[in-house]
């Protein structure tokens, strides 16, 4: 077994400060303060009876000051006896005072209501816009280190499908779509699989072949209570977090002091496709036994019917071609392909909360979530067999391809991702200890039961390619004008895959207050296991024609108006399969071909992660610092197969293994200028381990051309250093200005080297680690209600954010002393929405954009792949007719903002794919 150890070496400085703090802090002596007691309470709207989030609650006359959490409770442990004032203030809703005698040795308990006189005015409303920016500022305001939150509230004022779309609108975070809706996010432009995804506190497995990476469309965005984004993660926090840590945060009913029951029903209008789809939500909760047992209950249901148009080439770049004049044209390399999709897609979700809090010392849960995501999808694609020699450029964008084959395919299948979680765990008091645990089992299923794919090809035609609009491509010619019978049926496959990946998760967290006089203070340490398996089980049969039989795709015929023009033919899916499905005897099934296609993408993997940590709270008055370190230990093993030539006799099981220890040392500091201005700095140390794949033995063998996976790969490591201010005015709102550096190491590629193949001149694909690759960047946050402006221009609201970065990646290996910006890091950054609410009517106009970035390192510069600039724009409305109901409607992409990519150096087009403009139109209701 291969068992190389790879420590993280803090720098001396990072080591030296965190433990330093933690030491100090770990033998303070703590005695219990003489004539005190303790305090507790809970913090409300005084209008809606929610609980409050993040409101800051101080004991006035001393330096006692804390904020409150999720379920807007509170907790001073030792306060001084005798009559004491606790002053709340929440921005928003400003500040209310109440009374309180606290008895030596006993808790004193009181609830405040926050709000009166400001709801009364009606200048804020529960309901509203500003409802829910003023809970995401106050708890963001109450954090310790970076993070940015979106409430429940906002979530529906956004046109988005699912998780990953709201997310897209926080500062820093960009979108990875797939057939235009967000599927993966990035984190301030660093790849999707650096993230930490997490579900109420618990991990989310990923269900994609070979991916860490959680697909965030699979979560309705109506069933979240909140979505955090930490950025700088304390070492309470799992390290596995480069990018960022993502907390999916569901509802429970102890959110609201009042009964829970809010319903909505919605249509949903594409307009390439012109299908309109449907969409409906209940959320219900209540309280029984004195308040004591919470249970809520939420279910969603959407179904959506929508398309795209695309045009891509195959992995071949373009070819520069030197003509006459010195005149550079771009020359075909491979195929040229238009593509037209037609998409279907199923999203429900139903998740369970069940709390009992039988005392203020102690709390239960037990929480469940299931969603599922079906994706139907049949994509209609003409490939035009390119070809550099058989390519004649007749200008820089057009020319013609003689003696190659047209091929017309079709991909027919279903994927259906199923996640389930399911928590438990208890949160206790007992005087100055704090401790809670919890046990959790989640699971992500990427179910694919069939996937058609058969092709047909015509004999060598001619045809024209223009290139006039380089994202769309005119083809012309004979080829174009073939009637249906002249595409011969030549073979197809027949696929089905099961991918699961499950995690069992075992955390406990102990807290002690230090008794510091006037000082806050605290110590706290924990440990957590993490065991992943994956299982991945994928088939392919290999089909083609019996002998003597031939089949046309006159048979099979479709045209559509999206298609190469309104007459050119494509394969009816229907047809096709009753076809097959009647005649089984025309078709023959390679056996050995099939035989390697089951097997030699099949791997199993199990990951064990134990994690310790130890971190120190101590507060200097205005300052506030937290150090700390966290340990990490891996063990990871991974059995997967090899094959040579698709030869089945030499299909051999392989192996690969590797433990390693990480030490992630963080310093974080937060300085109160004052109640509104905040400042944050931070180093922080977090790691993410490889790929499955890439980090497996898996092999194969193509006329002596070599693919494989790295068991040597390391895991990258980053130092992470964080600096921010934030300004939150008397009116609702916050200014934020920020910077951010990252140094990692070993960041990992794949990549071609030539004469790396064990003869020493063919090839070898294989992932690397990198040498070294730094980010850098600014990030400004700008939201404001302009509530102060005389009326009517009272009702209008501003959210602006800006990150802009810069990257540097040494590649090492076959691109040696080159240096390219950090894949998927866009320069910039950034959202706009201007909003306007008043008398119950709200509108916001909402834009997103992320700059130019690199998508795919190549075996040389030429082969490097971008993404081009992104920019959509979205508008949502919405009215409310009553106290309980609100009708709304949304706009999608209304600037149809095409997906583009493109190969570096010629610029020639890798992908375009456009989906048009999508509209919503509902009623929601809320009793």
């Amino acid at each position: 077994m291969n068992t190389p150890r790879n420590p993280h070496r803090p720098g001396p400085l990072g080591w030296f400060l965190s433990l330093l703090l933690t030491l100090t802090l770990a033998v303070l002596p703590a005695s219990a303060q003489s004539g005190a007691g303790s305090l507790s309470g809970k913090v409300t709207d005084a209008g809606s009876k929610s609980a409050l989030a993040g409101a800051l609650v101080r004991v006035v006359g001393t330096t006692l000051e804390t904020t409150t959490g999720r379920s807007g409770d509170f907790y001073f442990p030792t306060v001084p006896a005798g009559s004491q004032t606790v002053r709340v203030s929440y921005l928003g809703l400003g500040e209310s005072e109440v009374a309180v005698t606290v008895v030596s040795s006993s808790e004193a308990t009181v609830n405040i209501g926050v709000g009166e006189q400001v709801v009364e005015m009606e200048a804020f409303k529960v309901e509203g816009q500003k409802a829910g920016q003023a809970r995401a500022l106050n708890e963001q305001r109450a954090s310790d280190n970076l993070k940015s939150i979106v409430t429940a509230d906002a979530l529906g004022r956004f046109p988005d499908q699912n998780a990953a779309e709201t997310l897209g609108r926080v500062s820093g975070v960009t979108l990875a779509r797939d057939q235009g809706e967000g599927r993966f996010i990035s984190v301030r432009g660093v790849d999707p699989d650096l993230n930490n995804t997490q579900l109420n506190g618990v991990n989310v497995p990923a269900s994609q072949e070979d991916s860490r990476s959680v697909n965030l469309d699979v979560f309705p965005a109506d069933l979240l209570d909140s979505i955090e984004v930490v950025k700088a993660v304390t070492p309470d926090m799992d390290g596995d977090a480069i990018g960022g840590s993502v907390n999916l945060k569901t509802q429970n009913a102890f959110s609201s002091e009042a009964r829970i029951l809010r319903l909505s029903a919605e249509g949903q209008y594409n307009d390439l496709t012109s299908d309109w789809g449907r969409k409906a939500s209940v959320v219900w909760g209540d309280k029984f036994n004195d308040d004591k047992v919470g249970l809520l209950v939420a279910i969603s249901d959407a179904h959506r019917y929508f398309g795209s148009d695309g045009r891509e080439t195959d992995d071949n770049p373009w070819v520069p071609d030197a003509g006459s004049n010195g005149t550079l044209y771009l020359t075909p390399g491979g195929d040229i392909q238009h593509r037209e999709y037609l998409v279907d897609r199923l999203r429900r979700g139903v998740n369970f909360s069940f709390d009992l809090r039988p005392n203020p010392e102690d709390s239960y849960y037990l929480r469940g979530v299931y969603s599922h995501f079906s994706d139907y999808e049949n994509r209609f694609r003409t490939r035009f067999r390119g070809r550099p020699a058989n390519a004649v450029p007749t200008s820089n964008t057009t020319g013609t391809v003689t003696g190659r084959p047209i091929v017309i395919d079709l991909k027919d299948r279903t994927e259906d991702n199923n996640v389930w979680s399911f928590s438990a765990g208890g949160e206790h008091r007992r005087g100055l200890w704090e401790i809670d645990y919890s046990v959790s089992l989640a699971e992500a299923e990427l179910d694919d039961p069939f996937r058609y794919q058969p092709a047909f090809s015509s004999a060598n035609t001619t045809w024209n390619y223009d290139f006039s609009d380089p994202q769309k491509p005119v083809f012309t010619g004979a080829g174009v004008a073939l009637a249906p019978s002249a595409f011969r049926f030549t073979s197809w496959a027949l696929d089905k895959g099961l991918n699961t990946e499950e995690e069992l998760s075992l955390a406990a967290n102990f807290k002690r207050e230090l008794d510091l006089g006037d000082r806050k203070a605290s110590i706290k340490f924990g440990a957590k296991y993490r065991a992943k398996d994956r299982d991945v089980d994928i088939t392919s049969d290999v089909i083609t024609p019996a002998t003597g039989v031939n089949i046309t795709l006159a048979d099979f015929v479709r045209t559509s108006s999206r298609g190469v023009t309104s007459t050119f033919p494509s394969i009816n899916p229907a047809a096709f399969r009753a076809y097959y499905a009647a005649n089984r005897n025309n078709f023959v099934t390679n056996a050995s071909a099939s035989l390697v296609n089951a097997t030699v993408a099949d791997y199993v993997t199990n990951e064990d992660i134990l994690a310790g940590y130890i971190m120190g709270e101590v507060g200097f008055g205005k300052l506030t610092v937290i150090g700390g370190a966290r340990v990490e230990h891996t063990d990871y093993s991974n059995e997967g197969w090899s094959v040579e030539d698709e030869d089945p006799s030499t299909l051999a099981k392989v192996r690969g293994d590797r433990t390693y220890t990480n030490v992630l040392p963080g310093l974080i500091t937060r300085y109160d200028f004052s109640e509104r201005m905040v400042g944050r700095a931070s180093v922080t140390t977090t790691l993410a381990r490889p790929k499955y794949l890439d980090a497996s033995a898996s092999r194969t063998v193509e006329d002596d051309d070599v693919t494989q996976g790295n068991p040597n790969l390391k895991p990258y490591t980053s130092t992470n250093w964080d600096a921010s201010l934030e300004f939150y005015p008397v009116s609702l709102g916050v200014f934020t200005v920020g910077v951010f550096h990252k140094e990692i190491s070993d960041f990992i590629f794949s990549q071609v080297v030539a004469g790396g193949a064990p003869n020493g001149v063919n090839s070898l694909t294989t992932p690397l680690n990198g040498d070294t690759a730094s980010v850098s960047g600014l990030e400004a946050d700008y939201q404001q209600q302009f509530s102060f402006l005389p009326a009517p221009f009272d009702g209008l609201g501003l959210n602006v954010n800006v990150t802009l970065t810069d990257s540097d990646s040494e590649l090492g290996g076959a691109r040696a002393g080159e240096s390219v910006p950090f894949l998927n890091q866009s320069k910039r950054l950034a959202n706009f929405a201007i909003s306007y609410e008043k008398n119950g009517f709200f509108l916001r106009v909402s834009a997103a954009h992320r700059s130019r970035y690199l998508s795919l390192i190549g075996a040389s510069t030429s082969g490097d792949q971008y993404v081009e600039n992104h920019t959509q724009i979205d508008v949502s409305t919405n009215y409310k007719i009553s106290s309980r109901y609100t009708i709304y409607a949304e706009a999608l992409n209304v600037g149809n903002e095409p997906y583009s990519a493109v190969y570096n150096v010629t610029n020639g087009l890798r992908k375009a794919e456009f989906y048009s403009w999508s509209a919503n139109f509902g009623i929601k209701a809320s009793f």
